[in-house]
Protein backbone atom coordinates (compact mmCIF):
# COMPACT_ATOMS: atom_id res chain seq x y z
CA UNK A 1 0.00 0.00 0.00
CA UNK A 2 2.91 2.39 0.90
CA UNK A 3 4.66 1.46 -2.30
CA UNK A 4 1.56 2.61 -4.12
CA UNK A 5 1.06 5.49 -2.42
CA UNK A 6 4.82 6.61 -3.13
CA UNK A 7 4.51 5.55 -6.95
CA UNK A 8 1.61 7.92 -6.85
CA UNK A 9 3.08 10.91 -5.04
CA UNK A 10 6.04 10.34 -7.59
CA UNK A 11 3.89 10.46 -10.46
CA UNK A 12 1.45 13.60 -9.40
CA UNK A 13 4.80 16.01 -10.15
CA UNK A 14 4.86 15.01 -13.56
CA UNK A 15 0.85 15.63 -14.23
CA UNK A 16 1.55 18.46 -13.83
CA UNK A 17 4.59 19.27 -16.53
CA UNK A 18 2.02 18.23 -19.28
CA UNK A 19 0.87 21.73 -19.55
CA UNK A 20 2.25 23.51 -16.83
CA UNK A 21 -1.14 25.00 -16.11
CA UNK A 22 -1.67 23.36 -12.57
CA UNK A 23 2.19 23.26 -11.69
CA UNK A 24 3.87 25.84 -9.67
CA UNK A 25 7.15 26.31 -10.19
CA UNK A 26 7.35 24.71 -13.89
CA UNK A 27 7.31 27.28 -16.96
CA UNK A 28 7.71 25.74 -20.74
CA UNK A 29 10.08 27.53 -22.91
CA UNK A 30 7.67 29.96 -24.81
CA UNK A 31 7.50 31.66 -21.87
CA UNK A 32 10.20 32.37 -20.36
CA UNK A 33 10.97 35.71 -22.05
CA UNK A 34 7.41 37.16 -20.96
CA UNK A 35 7.79 35.64 -17.31
CA UNK A 36 10.93 37.62 -17.01
CA UNK A 37 9.54 40.88 -18.47
CA UNK A 38 6.55 40.02 -15.74
CA UNK A 39 9.92 40.07 -13.20
CA UNK A 40 11.38 43.29 -14.05
CA UNK A 41 8.61 45.31 -14.02
CA UNK A 42 7.73 43.65 -10.82
CA UNK A 43 11.43 44.41 -9.40
CA UNK A 44 11.04 47.95 -11.16
CA UNK A 45 8.11 48.98 -9.26
CA UNK A 46 8.63 47.15 -5.82
CA UNK A 47 12.31 47.74 -5.63
CA UNK A 48 12.98 44.95 -3.28
CA UNK A 49 15.06 45.00 0.03
CA UNK A 50 15.62 41.72 1.49
CA UNK A 51 15.78 38.01 -0.08
CA UNK A 52 12.18 37.05 1.10
CA UNK A 53 10.96 40.41 -1.31
CA UNK A 54 12.99 39.41 -3.92
CA UNK A 55 11.82 35.56 -3.76
CA UNK A 56 8.14 36.51 -3.66
CA UNK A 57 8.37 38.67 -6.85
CA UNK A 58 9.75 35.34 -8.59
CA UNK A 59 6.73 33.56 -7.51
CA UNK A 60 4.77 36.48 -8.23
CA UNK A 61 6.38 36.64 -11.94
CA UNK A 62 5.41 33.33 -12.41
CA UNK A 63 2.09 33.32 -10.97
CA UNK A 64 1.10 36.77 -13.10
CA UNK A 65 2.64 34.46 -16.44
CA UNK A 66 0.55 31.64 -15.78
CA UNK A 67 -2.60 33.79 -15.03
CA UNK A 68 -1.97 35.40 -18.41
CA UNK A 69 -1.39 32.59 -20.28
CA UNK A 70 -4.68 30.31 -18.93
CA UNK A 71 -6.74 33.70 -20.25
CA UNK A 72 -5.00 33.59 -23.30
CA UNK A 73 -5.78 30.06 -23.29
CA UNK A 74 -8.88 30.41 -22.21
CA UNK A 75 -9.48 32.98 -25.23
CA UNK A 76 -8.48 30.86 -28.53
CA UNK A 77 -11.01 28.43 -26.84
CA UNK A 78 -13.80 30.97 -26.48
CA UNK A 79 -13.00 31.57 -30.05
CA UNK A 80 -12.84 27.93 -31.49
CA UNK A 81 -16.11 27.68 -29.57
CA UNK A 82 -17.55 30.68 -30.58
CA UNK A 83 -17.09 29.63 -34.10
CA UNK A 84 -18.56 26.69 -33.88
CA UNK A 85 -21.17 27.72 -31.77
CA UNK A 86 -22.23 30.13 -34.45
CA UNK A 87 -22.01 27.16 -37.23
CA UNK A 88 -24.37 24.99 -35.03
CA UNK A 89 -26.87 27.92 -34.56
CA UNK A 90 -26.71 28.27 -38.57
CA UNK A 91 -27.45 24.83 -38.82
CA UNK A 92 -30.18 24.76 -36.53
CA UNK A 93 -32.26 27.49 -38.27
CA UNK A 94 -31.30 25.96 -41.35
CA UNK A 95 -32.85 22.74 -40.28
CA UNK A 96 -36.19 24.48 -38.99
CA UNK A 97 -36.12 26.22 -42.08
CA UNK A 98 -36.03 23.47 -44.45
CA UNK A 99 -39.00 21.95 -42.01
CA UNK A 100 -40.92 25.03 -42.28
CA UNK A 101 -40.54 25.06 -45.80
CA UNK A 102 -41.89 21.77 -46.96
CA UNK A 103 -44.70 22.72 -44.57
CA UNK A 104 -45.22 25.74 -46.20
CA UNK A 105 -45.11 23.98 -49.74
CA UNK A 106 -47.74 21.43 -47.94
CA UNK A 107 -50.08 23.71 -46.60
CA UNK A 108 -49.32 27.74 -47.21
CA UNK A 109 -52.34 29.01 -46.36
CA UNK A 110 -51.05 27.76 -42.18
CA UNK A 111 -47.25 27.84 -42.37
CA UNK A 112 -46.73 31.24 -44.60
CA UNK A 113 -47.02 33.48 -41.52
CA UNK A 114 -44.52 31.03 -39.87
CA UNK A 115 -42.01 30.77 -42.45
CA UNK A 116 -42.03 34.83 -43.47
CA UNK A 117 -41.41 35.43 -39.64
CA UNK A 118 -37.87 33.71 -40.15
CA UNK A 119 -34.87 35.13 -41.59
CA UNK A 120 -34.39 32.39 -44.06
CA UNK A 121 -37.87 32.36 -44.94
CA UNK A 122 -38.25 35.92 -45.74
CA UNK A 123 -34.99 35.86 -47.56
CA UNK A 124 -36.41 32.90 -50.11
CA UNK A 125 -39.82 34.84 -50.52
CA UNK A 126 -37.89 38.36 -51.34
CA UNK A 127 -35.00 35.91 -53.37
CA UNK A 128 -38.72 34.54 -55.54
CA UNK A 129 -40.90 38.03 -55.88
CA UNK A 130 -37.12 39.12 -57.10
CA UNK A 131 -37.47 36.51 -59.73
CA UNK A 132 -40.88 37.45 -60.84
CA UNK A 133 -40.09 40.95 -61.14
CA UNK A 134 -36.80 40.33 -63.32
CA UNK A 135 -38.87 38.58 -65.41
CA UNK A 136 -42.15 40.54 -65.79
CA UNK A 137 -39.25 43.60 -66.47
CA UNK A 138 -37.61 40.98 -69.20
CA UNK A 139 -37.61 41.29 -72.86
CA UNK A 140 -40.32 38.51 -73.19
CA UNK A 141 -42.10 40.50 -69.94
CA UNK A 142 -44.21 36.75 -69.00
CA UNK A 143 -43.59 34.84 -66.10
CA UNK A 144 -43.39 30.70 -66.14
CA UNK A 145 -46.27 28.81 -64.66
CA UNK A 146 -43.68 27.27 -61.87
CA UNK A 147 -43.30 31.64 -61.08
CA UNK A 148 -46.96 31.33 -60.98
CA UNK A 149 -47.39 28.54 -59.01
CA UNK A 150 -44.83 30.31 -56.28
CA UNK A 151 -46.56 33.84 -56.33
CA UNK A 152 -49.70 31.89 -55.20
CA UNK A 153 -47.78 30.21 -52.33
CA UNK A 154 -46.45 33.51 -51.52
CA UNK A 155 -49.68 35.20 -50.76
CA UNK A 156 -50.86 32.20 -48.81
CA UNK A 157 -52.93 30.03 -51.32
CA UNK A 158 -52.49 27.05 -53.25
CA UNK A 159 -51.53 26.67 -56.36
CA UNK A 160 -54.11 23.88 -57.33
CA UNK A 161 -56.89 24.72 -59.44
CA UNK A 162 -59.61 23.67 -57.10
CA UNK A 163 -58.18 25.31 -54.05
CA UNK A 164 -56.92 28.91 -55.30
CA UNK A 165 -57.80 31.80 -52.87
CA UNK A 166 -59.17 34.94 -53.55
CA UNK A 167 -55.74 36.33 -53.73
CA UNK A 168 -54.19 33.15 -55.88
CA UNK A 169 -57.25 33.30 -57.77
CA UNK A 170 -56.33 37.02 -58.85
CA UNK A 171 -52.66 36.18 -59.75
CA UNK A 172 -53.58 33.64 -62.03
CA UNK A 173 -56.33 35.71 -63.68
CA UNK A 174 -53.66 37.68 -64.63
CA UNK A 175 -51.45 35.81 -65.17
CA UNK A 176 -53.22 33.69 -67.82
CA UNK A 177 -54.56 36.88 -69.61
CA UNK A 178 -50.32 37.66 -70.70
CA UNK A 179 -50.53 34.43 -72.16
CA UNK A 180 -50.31 34.20 -75.84
CA UNK A 181 -51.45 30.32 -75.56
CA UNK A 182 -54.04 30.24 -72.36
CA UNK A 183 -55.61 26.92 -73.18
CA UNK A 184 -52.71 25.06 -73.22
CA UNK A 185 -51.54 26.51 -70.20
CA UNK A 186 -54.47 25.71 -68.82
CA UNK A 187 -53.92 22.04 -69.60
CA UNK A 188 -50.32 21.68 -68.28
CA UNK A 189 -51.80 23.53 -65.01
CA UNK A 190 -54.59 21.21 -64.52
CA UNK A 191 -52.13 18.09 -64.93
CA UNK A 192 -49.72 19.68 -62.70
CA UNK A 193 -52.50 19.91 -60.28
CA UNK A 194 -53.52 16.55 -60.96
CA UNK A 195 -56.81 16.99 -61.69
CA UNK A 196 -59.25 16.68 -64.18
CA UNK A 197 -61.01 19.67 -66.10
CA UNK A 198 -64.80 19.30 -66.45
CA UNK A 199 -67.49 21.73 -68.36
CA UNK A 200 -68.79 23.04 -64.69
CA UNK A 201 -64.86 23.57 -64.41
CA UNK A 202 -64.40 24.83 -68.15
CA UNK A 203 -67.31 27.65 -67.53
CA UNK A 204 -65.54 28.48 -64.18
CA UNK A 205 -62.35 29.27 -66.51
CA UNK A 206 -63.66 31.06 -68.83
CA UNK A 207 -64.97 33.43 -66.47
CA UNK A 208 -62.21 34.35 -64.04
CA UNK A 209 -59.90 33.81 -66.21
CA UNK A 210 -60.24 34.69 -70.18
CA UNK A 211 -63.10 36.96 -70.00
CA UNK A 212 -62.39 40.53 -70.54
CA UNK A 213 -58.53 39.99 -71.29
CA UNK A 214 -57.07 43.01 -71.64
CA UNK A 215 -52.55 41.42 -71.70
CA UNK A 216 -51.64 44.73 -70.88
CA UNK A 217 -53.57 45.97 -67.85
CA UNK A 218 -53.07 42.49 -66.32
CA UNK A 219 -49.40 42.62 -66.91
CA UNK A 220 -49.23 46.36 -65.03
CA UNK A 221 -50.90 45.19 -62.16
CA UNK A 222 -49.24 42.08 -61.90
CA UNK A 223 -46.00 43.83 -62.25
CA UNK A 224 -47.20 46.53 -59.53
CA UNK A 225 -48.21 43.89 -56.91
CA UNK A 226 -44.71 42.01 -57.72
CA UNK A 227 -43.27 45.34 -56.78
CA UNK A 228 -44.69 45.84 -53.94
CA UNK A 229 -44.41 42.41 -52.54
CA UNK A 230 -41.35 42.68 -52.92
CA UNK A 231 -40.61 45.87 -51.56
CA UNK A 232 -42.19 44.87 -48.46
CA UNK A 233 -40.11 41.12 -48.19
CA UNK A 234 -36.67 43.21 -48.44
CA UNK A 235 -37.62 45.19 -45.34
CA UNK A 236 -38.55 42.18 -43.53
CA UNK A 237 -35.43 40.78 -44.10
CA UNK A 238 -33.50 43.23 -43.52
CA UNK A 239 -35.28 43.67 -39.93
CA UNK A 240 -35.13 39.60 -39.08
CA UNK A 241 -31.39 39.82 -40.40
CA UNK A 242 -31.08 42.63 -37.36
CA UNK A 243 -32.97 39.90 -34.87
CA UNK A 244 -30.94 37.14 -36.38
CA UNK A 245 -27.58 38.48 -35.69
CA UNK A 246 -28.83 39.39 -31.82
CA UNK A 247 -29.96 36.13 -31.13
CA UNK A 248 -26.94 34.36 -32.85
CA UNK A 249 -24.86 36.35 -30.45
CA UNK A 250 -27.09 35.68 -27.60
CA UNK A 251 -26.76 32.02 -28.39
CA UNK A 252 -22.86 31.95 -28.67
CA UNK A 253 -22.98 33.86 -25.42
CA UNK A 254 -25.05 31.58 -23.28
CA UNK A 255 -22.57 28.16 -25.23
CA UNK A 256 -19.60 29.83 -23.55
CA UNK A 257 -17.82 26.87 -21.53
CA UNK A 258 -20.38 24.68 -22.17
CA UNK A 259 -18.74 22.25 -24.31
CA UNK A 260 -21.58 22.60 -26.77
CA UNK A 261 -23.05 19.45 -25.96
CA UNK A 262 -18.96 17.42 -26.41
CA UNK A 263 -18.29 16.01 -22.41
CA UNK A 264 -14.26 16.16 -23.54
CA UNK A 265 -15.17 19.79 -24.13
CA UNK A 266 -16.82 20.13 -21.17
CA UNK A 267 -14.62 18.29 -19.56
CA UNK A 268 -11.44 20.56 -20.73
CA UNK A 269 -13.72 24.26 -20.50
CA UNK A 270 -14.39 23.08 -16.78
CA UNK A 271 -10.23 21.94 -16.10
CA UNK A 272 -9.08 25.96 -17.59
CA UNK A 273 -11.71 27.31 -15.52
CA UNK A 274 -10.54 25.67 -11.92
CA UNK A 275 -7.36 26.66 -13.62
CA UNK A 276 -7.40 30.20 -13.85
CA UNK A 277 -9.42 30.84 -10.63
CA UNK A 278 -6.40 28.81 -8.64
CA UNK A 279 -3.78 30.94 -10.38
CA UNK A 280 -5.48 34.26 -10.06
CA UNK A 281 -5.87 33.15 -6.19
CA UNK A 282 -2.15 32.89 -5.91
CA UNK A 283 -1.50 35.71 -7.89
CA UNK A 284 -3.50 37.92 -5.31
CA UNK A 285 -2.01 35.78 -1.93
CA UNK A 286 1.15 36.65 -3.13
CA UNK A 287 0.48 40.62 -4.05
CA UNK A 288 -1.17 40.50 -0.47
CA UNK A 289 2.14 38.96 0.99
CA UNK A 290 4.67 41.61 -1.00
CA UNK A 291 2.43 44.40 0.15
CA UNK A 292 2.95 42.93 3.81
CA UNK A 293 6.82 42.17 3.70
CA UNK A 294 6.89 45.95 1.87
CA UNK A 295 4.76 47.75 5.17
CA UNK A 296 7.13 45.44 7.38
CA UNK A 297 9.53 46.88 5.78
CA UNK A 298 8.42 50.69 6.78
CA UNK A 299 8.05 48.68 10.34
CA UNK A 300 11.83 47.54 10.40
CA UNK A 301 12.88 51.11 9.31
CA UNK A 302 10.29 53.04 12.20
CA UNK A 303 11.93 50.71 15.02
CA UNK A 304 15.89 51.03 13.61
CA UNK A 305 15.49 54.85 13.97
CA UNK A 306 13.57 54.83 17.24
CA UNK A 307 16.16 52.59 18.29
CA UNK A 308 18.95 55.10 17.52
CA UNK A 309 16.92 58.03 18.73
CA UNK A 310 16.45 55.43 21.99
CA UNK A 311 20.58 54.76 22.33
CA UNK A 312 21.51 58.76 21.36
CA UNK A 313 18.88 59.18 24.02
CA UNK A 314 20.87 57.04 26.27
CA UNK A 315 24.58 58.13 25.66
CA UNK A 316 23.26 61.43 25.95
CA UNK A 317 22.06 60.53 29.56
CA UNK A 318 25.20 58.60 30.05
CA UNK A 319 27.60 60.95 29.70
CA UNK A 320 25.08 63.93 31.70
CA UNK A 321 24.89 61.56 34.93
CA UNK A 322 28.99 61.12 34.90
CA UNK A 323 28.97 64.74 34.33
CA UNK A 324 26.95 65.37 37.63
CA UNK A 325 28.99 62.33 39.12
CA UNK A 326 32.40 64.34 38.38
CA UNK A 327 30.77 67.63 39.41
CA UNK A 328 29.33 65.95 42.44
CA UNK A 329 32.54 64.53 43.68
CA UNK A 330 34.44 68.09 43.21
CA UNK A 331 32.06 69.69 45.03
CA UNK A 332 32.18 66.94 47.95
CA UNK A 333 35.39 67.55 47.69
CA UNK A 334 35.58 71.31 48.19
CA UNK A 335 33.16 70.82 50.98
CA UNK A 336 35.05 68.68 52.51
CA UNK A 337 37.97 71.22 52.30
CA UNK A 338 36.14 74.02 53.45
CA UNK A 339 34.91 72.06 56.84
CA UNK A 340 38.37 71.06 57.27
CA UNK A 341 39.19 74.82 57.17
CA UNK A 342 36.34 76.07 58.99
CA UNK A 343 36.89 73.13 62.20
CA UNK A 344 40.81 72.19 62.28
CA UNK A 345 42.95 75.45 63.90
CA UNK A 346 45.13 77.60 61.75
CA UNK A 347 48.84 76.28 61.32
CA UNK A 348 50.99 79.43 62.05
CA UNK A 349 54.53 79.24 60.06
CA UNK A 350 56.62 79.81 61.77
CA UNK A 351 59.28 80.43 59.60
CA UNK A 352 57.29 83.84 57.95
CA UNK A 353 57.50 85.19 61.08
CA UNK A 354 60.66 87.72 62.15
CA UNK A 355 62.68 85.68 64.30
CA UNK A 356 60.68 85.25 67.07
CA UNK A 357 60.28 82.18 68.51
CA UNK A 358 57.13 80.00 69.71
CA UNK A 359 56.90 81.13 73.10
CA UNK A 360 57.03 85.17 72.20
CA UNK A 361 54.30 84.58 69.25
CA UNK A 362 52.57 82.99 72.19
CA UNK A 363 52.79 85.83 74.56
CA UNK A 364 51.75 88.00 72.03
CA UNK A 365 48.00 89.25 72.01
CA UNK A 366 47.48 89.88 68.69
CA UNK A 367 49.72 87.62 66.95
CA UNK A 368 49.80 88.66 62.60
CA UNK A 369 50.03 84.74 61.34
CA UNK A 370 49.82 84.57 57.54
CA UNK A 371 47.08 82.38 56.30
CA UNK A 372 46.20 80.58 52.98
CA UNK A 373 44.31 81.87 50.10
CA UNK A 374 41.23 79.96 50.74
CA UNK A 375 41.07 80.95 54.68
CA UNK A 376 41.43 84.63 53.87
CA UNK A 377 38.85 84.23 51.23
CA UNK A 378 36.66 82.30 53.50
CA UNK A 379 36.99 84.56 56.75
CA UNK A 380 36.99 87.80 54.24
CA UNK A 381 38.98 90.01 56.27
CA UNK A 382 37.58 89.04 59.39
CA UNK A 383 39.59 88.38 62.69
CA UNK A 384 40.25 84.57 63.71
CA UNK A 385 38.57 84.82 66.79
CA UNK A 386 35.43 86.13 65.74
CA UNK A 387 33.72 82.88 64.83
CA UNK A 388 32.79 82.15 61.00
CA UNK A 389 29.42 81.18 59.96
CA UNK A 390 29.84 77.64 58.71
CA UNK A 391 26.30 76.46 59.05
CA UNK A 392 24.87 79.20 56.38
CA UNK A 393 28.05 78.37 54.06
CA UNK A 394 27.56 74.94 54.63
CA UNK A 395 23.47 75.02 54.09
CA UNK A 396 24.21 77.15 50.62
CA UNK A 397 26.72 74.82 49.28
CA UNK A 398 24.36 71.90 49.96
CA UNK A 399 21.09 73.67 48.58
CA UNK A 400 23.60 74.12 45.80
CA UNK A 401 24.64 70.83 45.16
CA UNK A 402 20.86 69.37 45.72
CA UNK A 403 19.65 71.42 42.13
CA UNK A 404 19.04 69.31 39.08
CA UNK A 405 19.81 66.29 41.09
CA UNK A 406 17.28 63.47 41.24
CA UNK A 407 15.25 62.40 44.86
CA UNK A 408 18.13 59.38 45.14
CA UNK A 409 20.98 61.48 44.41
CA UNK A 410 19.76 63.73 46.74
CA UNK A 411 19.15 61.40 49.33
CA UNK A 412 22.52 60.27 49.25
CA UNK A 413 23.85 63.87 49.54
CA UNK A 414 21.78 64.07 52.47
CA UNK A 415 23.06 60.92 54.20
CA UNK A 416 26.73 62.09 53.22
CA UNK A 417 25.91 65.56 55.32
CA UNK A 418 24.15 63.87 58.37
CA UNK A 419 27.36 61.77 58.56
CA UNK A 420 29.86 64.56 58.30
CA UNK A 421 27.77 66.47 61.24
CA UNK A 422 28.12 63.06 63.61
CA UNK A 423 31.50 62.62 62.97
CA UNK A 424 32.08 66.24 63.72
CA UNK A 425 29.71 66.27 66.99
CA UNK A 426 32.00 63.06 67.88
CA UNK A 427 35.66 64.78 67.55
CA UNK A 428 33.99 67.76 69.39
Amino acid sequence: MSQISSESNAQSPRNALRHGLSSVAHIPLYGIDKARIFHLELIRVHQPQSDEERDCISELALARWKSSEIDRQLDLRAQAESAQAGQIFDRQMLDQFESDEKGWRSSPRFRADVLGNSFYGASLFEQLWTEIVAALNSPIRKISLQQARNMALLVGSSWKIHELSLDGLWLFSRFLKMENNPAQTIKAWAQSSSTVLVVGDSEFIDHHFLSGSDPTKSYTELNERAKKEQCFWLTRKRELDMEYATRRNQFIEMSMGTGLGDPNRTHDARLALRYQITAQNRADKLTRRLDGLKRHRNLLEYRATMAQEREARRLERHSRDQLNAYDMTCDEHHDQALMAVDLDPVPIDLDCVDGKTEQEFAENDNPQVILPEAVASAVQNKNLDQPIEFESRLQDRIERMMKGRNRSERSRIKKQVKAMRMEMAATG
